[in-house]
């Protein structure tokens, strides 16, 4: 009788161990989740043949899109955007909202990005593509390499998302994927 008075005791003993740590592994776990559910979640998209047309016809302009899309709950306050170079150094865009066109595509920044809201951050083709070539020229940028976009919210903290092109494929392409002109390239 005292063998199997033993073999319970050390068999609820077992049990009740093996229940403590499920109990604290669901403890970890729904700590995660607040903590997992309750961070910024940006996701981002970037498109260099972007074209405005006016309604005449007497206005075309090229830009790249930077699209910004807050898929979190938390609102996030975009700051700036721009090109990271190296671990020092960034290319800040700042568009140039007096341009009417620019002004009606671009909402100023600091900008509140809710929860399941977007926003383009746009800026003009040919000073991007010339930014890159003046990059590559002195040496800071590699026309191999792929360009790392980010966006800088109100925390400081950034948000990355490389390019799916090199550099080169952006200086010799223009806006409708043609060999451009006078790119500086050769070939």
């Amino acid at each position: 009788m005292d063998k199997q008075v033993l073999f319970w005791t050390a068999f609820a003993a077992i049990g009740q161990a093996v229940g403590a740590l499920a109990t604290a592994a669901a403890v970890i776990v729904t700590l995660w989740q607040i903590r997992y559910a309750n961070a910024k979640k940006v996701k981002l998209n970037f498109s260099d043949k972007n074209v405005v047309f006016s309604e005449n016809g007497n206005l075309e302009v090229h830009f790249v899109n930077l699209s910004v899309s807050n898929i979190g709950n938390r609102n996030v306050v975009v700051e700036s955007w721009g090109i990271k170079v190296s671990r020092e150094q960034v290319l800040l865009f700042i568009p140039d909202i007096k341009n009417p066109i620019y002004k009606a595509i671009q909402k100023p920044l600091p900008y509140i990005l809710e929860p399941e809201q977007s926003i383009d951050l746009v800026f003009d083709l040919k000073l991007f593509i010339g930014n890159l070539r003046n990059e590559v020229e002195k040496g800071v940028l590699k026309k191999s390499d792929k360009i790392i976009f980010y966006i800088a919210d109100s925390t400081g903290k950034k948000y990355y998302l490389k390019s799916k092109k090199k550099i080169q494929q952006y200086i010799t392409d223009d806006a409708y994927g043609k060999k451009a002109k006078n790119c500086g390239s050769k070939k």
